[in-house]
């Protein structure tokens, strides 16, 4: 997959709308109270966000320009005339959110459905004809600074660059497969017409998928976020149904039918049920059958014609004891609806697992993907007991070092991080949490035995987040391990809590769920003072940063709140012998003579420093496309180390897979083996190497 397609599925899965028919019956309740909800929520924001900012004219022109930005980033639907139309609410959304009616978001929204169907008619005609690569045409991915188009002919060719740009690298990746494919007898029109009914088909189903968030629930929930965004990016607004998945995605519990979908050509269904699940229980359901329809408990069915992936999974979840019936097309063709009461099921990849790295020195390995917690579920897991279980585990193999794996770890809960903590020093301030005014509130481990007290090393990367940063922070301010990693973590150090947005006011009496608010109420300091807001935490040796380039982090959110800094607490470092100075030396040296690490970091840089402006002509297109191509392919490659390690399952975890679904067995292996070959893996290891050599005995 080429970089540009990359970016366009992470585009779209941020897209990705709830169909449930239980869903729309919970959402209904906000949109019949939509001046309600709004007006709390813009309340509960000025009264107890961190930072609130003044709700006059200046702000409310930040969400004007907020949310027209939201809907259309590439400004490929509005017109100029419609920015006239919406400009009289430009001055007005500050008094909305004190109390007016709410009209802007509708009006908008009204007009946005209108381009939509628009567009969809000039999609299909523009893609009717041939394209020509051969006019000196150009096209910026860059969209930011863009205008939006002065009227109709100028969208269309707006339009038409954009269409042609999608057509010419599809046409090009087909000309590279029938070059290569010498019984392919298709010409070089019939190549292109399919390129333009491929590139057809993706912008419709684009287009649907904004259409959905058309409806009043959706319009309504992009347009409260384009507004508490603004306040800092965590702040958000969830409509009931969305609260639930959020906490899901927290715990790693969720309540479905314990069945592995998949996709057959464009036909969900199941893929391998989990043995001991609901659809195994029940004898009705079986590997292949396709999904054709789904009820909630009392509903009326969905027909799932057309639905993709994550839309399916959605409606086969729900609350913990309900029903779902689905209707299967089984093997021979007949429909067959089947009942099944949901259960408890745990995301297996959300949880702390470990394996043993056994080459010349045996080593364990953590894998901790996020700090998750059982919300008072009797069916939830902790991580910090998780942690736990593994590090006894890796003691038991004899394991003469640790090397903790917290990449792309975006936080949680902050009990467990601490908690956590406690696994690896015995006693002291471990965080400080501190609101706009007030003293800072100080979090500690008090005197509990420490788990493991070896040789640690922590991998982190810059989607390492929140709870993982203080996590990071800690055993880096006492030196109880050493942190390895990008130039910094993500920077988000900011603490949220949630509200429901219930009815505040006198006279009304609403009981029903208006949805979720998660307002940010105070920063998270080090115990030396520094905030790891904006900044993060800077490894003590550092990698190249895959994810440098696309700027993801929170230094690069206009709207982040700042960093600075408080008191430090006082507290005692664990390194009594100097052992980390020297291994950060010797490592850092190492490092930097490494021609693997310098190729990276190279390469990495000048796919930070891409211009994004794209030829339209297929000779100069296909040389910039090969350039791209050889730097991401050097890129793929050295990202996979030169020697590949030796990684296996402990002894407790090579038991427990005997009685394991084969796609679990599958799952695993295919885990280990990209764990043998993991570059920045190998690295922390060597650091751990440099650590068990240089440790004072």
């Amino acid at each position: 997959m080429k970089c540009r397609s990359k970016l366009f599925v992470l585009f779209l899965s941020s897209l990705s709308v709830l169909s449930a028919s239980t869903a729309c019956a919970q959402k209904s309740k906000v949109t019949e109270n939509i001046d309600l909800v709004f007006h709390n929520t813009a309340d509960m924001m000025q009264q107890i966000h961190y930072a609130p900012p003044k709700l006059d004219d200046k702000f409310s022109a930040q969400v004007f320009t907020s949310y027209l930005e939201q809907l259309d980033p590439g400004k490929r639907f509005f017109l100029r005339d419609d920015l006239h139309q919406f400009k009289k609410y430009e001055l007005q959304l500050d008094d909305e959110m004190k109390g007016k009616v709410v009209h802007f978001y509708k009006v908008v929204n009204t007009t946005f459905k209108q381009r939509l169907k628009e567009s969809e008619l000039m999609v299909e005609e523009l893609l009717k004809q041939p394209f020509k690569f051969t006019t000196q045409e150009v096209y910026n991915t860059n969209t930011d600074k863009l205008d939006y188009s002065k009227n109709a002919d100028d969208l269309k060719k707006r339009w038409h660059n954009y269409l042609k740009y999608q057509v010419l690298g599809q046409y090009e990746d087909l000309l590279d497969i029938h070059a290569r494919d010498t019984a392919n007898k298709q010409t070089e029109a019939q190549l292109e017409e399919k390129a333009r009914q491929t590139i057809l088909r993706i912008e419709k189903r684009n287009i649907a998928n904004l259409t959905k968030l058309t409806t009043d629930e959706e319009a309504f929930n992009t347009y409260v976020n384009s507004i508490t965004n603004l306040y800092d990016p965590h702040s958000n607004y969830f409509l009931p149904v969305d609260r639930r998945e959020f906490q899901e995605s927290l715990s790693g519990v969720y309540y479905g039918i314990g069945a592995l979908l998949a996709d057959y050509q464009g036909k969900i269904g199941i893929g391998e049920l989990m043995i001991g699940g609901p659809a195994w229980k029940s004898g009705q359901v079986e590997k292949g059958d396709i999904i054709v329809k789904v009820a909630q408990q009392g509903g009326k069915p969905v027909e799932v014609a057309g639905f993709v992936m994550s839309e399916v999974i959605k409606l086969t979840r729900g609350q913990q004891g309900t029903t779902v019936t689905i209707t299967f097309r089984k093997n021979d063709g007949t429909l067959k609806d089947v009942t099944i009461k949901r259960e408890a099921l745990q995301l297996d990849d959300t949880f702390v697992k470990s394996a043993i790295i056994d080459d010349s020195v045996k080593l364990g390995y953590i894998s901790f993907p996020k700090f998750y917690t059982d919300f008072g579920d009797a069916n939830g897991r902790s991580c910090a007991v998780d942690m736990a279980r593994e590090l006894a585990r890796l003691q038991q193999e004899n394991v003469k070092g640790i090397v903790i794996d917290i990449r792309d770890n975006i936080g949680g809960s902050l009990g467990e991080v601490i908690n956590m903590i406690g696994l690896f020093i015995k006693e002291g301030p471990v965080v400080q949490v501190k609101g706009p005014a007030g003293e800072p509130y100080v979090s500690r481990v008090k005197g509990k035995a420490v788990l493991y007290d070896g040789p640690l090393v922590v991998l982190v990367n810059e989607m390492s987040a929140s709870a993982a940063e203080i996590f990071a922070a800690a055993i880096q301010d006492y030196h109880r391990g050493i942190i390895v990693g990008s130039s910094s973590t993500y920077g988000k150090g900011s603490v949220q809590r949630p509200f429901g947005v219930g009815d505040n006011r006198s006279n009304n009496n609403v009981n029903t769920d208006l949805g979720t608010l998660h307002v940010t109420l105070q920063k998270y300091y080090r115990i030396t003072g520094a905030a790891t807001q904006l900044k993060g935490i800077e490894p003590d040796i550092k990698l190249p940063g895959i994810y440098e380039p696309y700027k993801m982090q929170e230094k690069n959110n206009p709207t982040a709140l700042a960093w600075d800094t408080i008191q430090a607490v006082p507290f005692a470092v664990m390194d009594e012998q100097g052992d980390i100075p020297r291994v950060v030396a010797a490592s850092g040296l190492r490092m930097q003579q490494d021609s693997t690490l310098l190729s990276l970091s190279k390469n990495l840089q000048w796919l930070q420093n891409r211009s994004g402006i794209y030829a339209l002509q297929l000779d100069k297109y296909r040389v910039q496309e090969k350039e791209l191509q050889t730097k991401v392919g050097d890129i793929r490659k050295q990202l996979v180390s030169a020697r590949p390690m030796q990684v296996k399952n402990t002894t407790d975890m090579e038991e427990s897979l005997k009685n394991k679904e084969q796609f679990k067995n599958d799952s695993n292996k295919s885990w280990l083996n990209s764990l043998k070959r993991d570059l920045f893996l190998s690295e922390a290891v060597y650091v751990m190497y440099d650590f068990l050599r240089l440790k004072t005995v």
